[in-house]
Formats: structure tokens, sequence, C-alpha cells
């Protein structure tokens, strides 16, 4: 006689599926939405944005004896600060058998097309989010997510340190280039991330393109993108570098910096946001009005508070979107988890222009179709039975007054998620 059990029973048993659907990535985008909010807001055609700012005063002055040599004429100048639109596009498809299966409630927990829309947008949005924080490489080229270390002819690819890695995820179809020139590394391009290391600061590529060697001049860049991101703010926020087609660098530019401060691989206590703040006003005719950080300095900063048995629920306080701040001299210091390890960034919301082509919206055809069939050869012309539509945004963030913010780096933080 043979016992019944639930393995001779798996073919009648039913599987239960609890929905909603449960949300597991982090979507939140502080910075950006505070940009988009309280930033101007500028709309345009045209390729780029000519902004002119005041970069020098009249010297042509003189204090003089009676009778005396009146001074040689002075004037105002002015520079062009350029800030290039940035078109950034995402890209999906579906199968029609797909959108037909998941329909209706019966067949799924959510419409694929709806899933699919809904959550691209959200992922532009998260984008966006890490390119305000962007930093331009030792070429000048915008788009560097990370560093490498020296790779001796392997597809496990050092990096420079754990930091190196924060921005690099998992399915990330990358390059990588050197910074100086932007030239690809043998094997270096379209190469997907197949695995992530963070405390030994290395990941993983496959695709069959073979074995790459670096040193630590060369870069990781998303496919395509090294030079076609935007200015973020740890360039805004630098000092000696070309922002907006200004050279800082140069003699007499040197109102272009921002404000830099080294924490010196320490904490960075009260002390040093009040030193950044009083920097920030003194040379940059505004005052910082908020502090974007990352979650393990904002507690470091909070430790150092509760040591002193000074921080208390009337020093924290709630902000625009659910976020939470602690105070430094009435400044809210704001966590973002977008915002680079190491980082802390003092911002003047005027000084920082969102300047929009576009608002973000499925690339359309001249007849309104936003979903195309998958062409797959031109001629004859043959499709599949695959539907693509293109999702875009094309806009930039820019700065009109880089010296109204400033950065603290190279403080104690947590390593990267």
């Amino acid at each position: 006689m043979t016992t019944q059990n639930l393995t001779n029973a798996d073919a009648i048993l039913k599987d239960l599926y609890v929905g909603p659907i449960v949300e597991q990535l982090n979507q939140k985008t502080y910075m950006l939405d505070q940009i988009q909010r309280d930033s101007d807001h500028i709309d345009h055609t045209g390729r780029r944005a000519v902004v002119p700012v005041h970069s020098g005063r009249n010297r042509g002055r003189a204090s003089i004896v009676d009778g005396g040599t009146l001074p040689v004429a002075g004037r105002q100048q002015w520079q062009d600060a350029i800030i290039p639109i940035r078109y950034h596009t995402y890209g999906i498809e579906l199968t029609d058998a797909s959108l037909e299966a998941t329909k209706s409630n019966e067949g799924a927990f959510v419409s694929l097309m709806e899933a699919e829309s809904r959550g691209v947008a959200q992922d532009m949005k998260k984008d966006i989010n890490r390119q305000v924080y962007g930093v331009r490489d030792a070429g000048g080229a915008t788009g560097l997510l990370g560093t490498t270390g020296v790779t001796a002819g392997a597809t496990v690819v050092v990096m420079a340190n754990s930091n190196a890695v924060q921005y690099i995820q998992v399915g990330d179809v990358i390059d990588i280039r050197t910074q100086t020139t932007g030239a690809a590394v043998t094997n270096g391009t379209n190469r997907t991330v197949t695995a992530r290391n963070v405390a030994g600061a290395t990941i993983t590529i496959a695709d069959g393109g073979g074995n790459v060697t670096t040193a630590a001049t060369e870069g990781v860049y998303v496919a395509g993108n090294r030079n076609n991101e935007m200015d973020g703010l740890r360039d805004i926020t630098n000092t000696g570098r070309t922002l907006h087609g200004i050279n800082s660098s140069t003699a007499g530019n040197e109102f272009w910096n921002g404000q830099k401060l080294d924490a010196t691989a320490g904490v960075a206590g009260e002390s040093l946001f009040e030193q950044l703040m009083d920097n920030v006003g003194a040379g940059g005719n505004g005052e910082i009005e908020a502090i974007v950080t990352t979650r393990g300095i904002r507690r470091r900063l909070a430790d150092t508070y509760q040591s002193q048995k000074r921080f208390n629920d009337a020093q924290a306080v709630n902000v625009h979107g659910g976020y939470s701040a602690i105070m430094v001299n009435e400044v809210p210091v704001v966590a973002d988890d977008d915002a680079p390890k190491g980082f802390a960034f003092g911002i003047n919301k005027s000084s920082l222009k969102w300047f929009e082509q576009t608002r973000p919206g499925w690339l359309e055809s001249k007849d309104g179709m936003i979903f195309h069939l998958k062409v797959t050869a031109a001629a004859p012309a043959q499709r599949d039975s695959v539907w693509q539509a293109w999702f875009r945004w094309y806009a930039a963030m820019g700065s009109v007054a880089p010296g109204r913010n400033g950065q603290i780096f190279n403080a104690q933080d947590d390593a990267p998620a």
C-alpha cells in the first residue's frame, strides 16, 4: 500500500500568490525633488543655455593727491556660462503575448504595460538623481561612475576602492575607458556587470568579450554615456576645473570655484559644517540653505550631539517628502541615499537651475504612436511580435553661481550598500 504525500499530490496542489507586489528597491530621489521644486525651472529650445555671469569689478581706481593723475579707466567684466542640454532616454520591450496575458486581474497582479511604463519613469528619475551628484573624469568628461585600480587580464575588474563601486550595479552595461582620452581599453565596451564585491572593491563583467587590463587611469561609465551626462554637485562644488565653459583655474576666474573642506578621513562634525557655511557666505554672495549628505555622515554628526547631551527632538525636523533632518545653525542636514560616500554638499538653491527642453514623456511618432513593432530586418521589412517604446527627458542641471555652494570631502562614512 502506498502512502499519499505532498510529493505525490504535487500535480493537484495550488500555488498561493499573495499580492500586491512588494517594492524592494530604493526609489527615493531627494536632491532631484528639491531642484525641481525649489530651484528655477527654465524651459527653452536649442541645444544649450547661455547664462551671462558678472565675473569682475572695475579695477580702474586710484586715491590721488591734489592735482594728481587720474587712474586709467577700468570696466566691469562678464563671461558666458554655457549649459548643454542632456538627452536622457530609456527603452522598453514587451512581447505581444505577454501584454495579452497580463491585461486582466485574473492573469496577473499587474499589467506588464502599466508596470514597465511606470517603472521606467521611476528608474529614469533615480538615475538622474545619481547624475545630480556626478563628477568629471580626469579628461574633463561627465559620466564617471568609478575609477578602476590595477587589473591584469581578467574579467574581475579591480576598482580604486569600495566607494568606486557605489554607482555600479549588477545588470549594468558599462564601458571601461581611459579617463584622459576616452579611449576604450581592449575588450572594454558594452560589458555586462554580473557581480559586485564592495568589500573587495571589484566588479565582475561578462558577455564573452574577453579579459580586460586596467590601471588607475581608467574609469567605468554607463555604456555610451561618457561626456553625455550632466554636471553634478561634485563638479559644481569643486575648484580648479572647467564648468559650463568657464575654467576656474585661470587667473581671475577664481569666482567660479566652489568651496571645499577636507575632513582628513575624520568625522564631519558641527564645526566643519559651520566652517563650510562661513566660507560660502563670505565668498559666494549667498548662504547655504541646506546640506545634503549620506546616512553615515549624518549619523556621525548626530552622534557628536548625543555625546554632548545636546541632540534632542528639537534638533530633528521633517523636510519635504517625508525626509528627516538635523540642524546645524538652523540649516537642515539631510541624507540622500544617492549622495556619494564621504561627501557632504552645502547648497544654495537659487544658484542651481533646472534647464528643460522637454518634460519626461514618451517618444512619439508624427501620428502620435508611442509603441512600435520591433524591426528585425530592414529589407525586406520584417518585424517581431514585440512592442518597443522609448521614454525620454531632455534636461540638465546647471549652476549660475558655483561659489554659493560647497563640499566637505574625505569624511568618515559607511561602506556602499
